[in-house]
């Protein structure tokens, strides 16, 4: 996944891996710590496979609790990050991490790093959690991604004038009953914006009767 909280899935794995060789804990130690078989951390560990989304939740908050040089080292990749990532897990929405831009603006998003933030929601986002037609057809795998332009959409957080912020919400569809999926956060200029305050909801057969 490109651009996430971190440089690359690999990028987590390695910090990972990093504080289990410095505690001599084993991949079954840390296995049996975030919940996932031996042989899924094992397969991490050689790039064979890469974290999925509740992995990768696990992941960040274990580094987050594991102690503090951990934490503001996985504090100093989120900042390297381009755009804000949340994880959305049933109806609850995580912050998984902000943009260079997010923190200068608004530095107590730090504060939240790997936290439930739906208590926080405002706007469109919040419209979108709060919509159970909406939420109904998530569950059901009728919508393939969800597009938000406007100001904020978090309480804490603020938009510099002259830009709109777009919110890419993308779910996956195997998973039927369960909303599962991640936003995407960006700020872009308000002149290069096609609109300045909406939510675009694409089905999965809108995209495919696209050219």
């Amino acid at each position: 996944m490109p651009d996430f909280v971190l440089t690359t899935d690999h990028d987590l794995v390695d910090q990972l891996r990093a504080y289990r060789l410095k505690m001599g804990l084993t991949q079954d130690d840390i296995a049996w710590k975030l919940g996932f078989a031996s042989t899924t951390v094992s397969r991490w560990e050689r790039v064979v496979a890469v974290p999925d989304l509740r992995a990768t939740g696990a992941i960040v908050d274990f580094l987050r609790r594991a102690d503090a040089q951990t934490e503001r080292r996985l504090l100093a990749s989120v900042l390297a990050s381009r755009e804000s990532r949340n994880l959305w897990e049933g109806r609850d929405v995580r912050y998984l991490g902000g943009s260079q831009q997010e923190y200068r603006e608004s530095p107590e998003m730090r504060a939240v790093v790997g936290t439930s933030i739906r208590r926080y929601l405002i706007g469109p986002y919040r419209d979108c959690l709060e919509d159970q037609a909406l939420v109904a057809s998530l569950c059901a795998r009728e919508i393939a991604s969800i597009e938000i332009y406007g100001g904020r959409a978090l309480s804490m957080t603020s938009i510099p004038s002259g830009y709109v912020q777009l919110k890419r919400l993308s779910f996956q569809s195997e998973m039927r009953g369960i909303i599962r999926g991640d936003t995407h956060s960006t700020l872009i200029p308000e002149a290069l914006s096609p609109v300045s305050s909406a939510v675009i909801v694409h089905s999965w057969d809108s995209l495919s009767r696209r050219p």
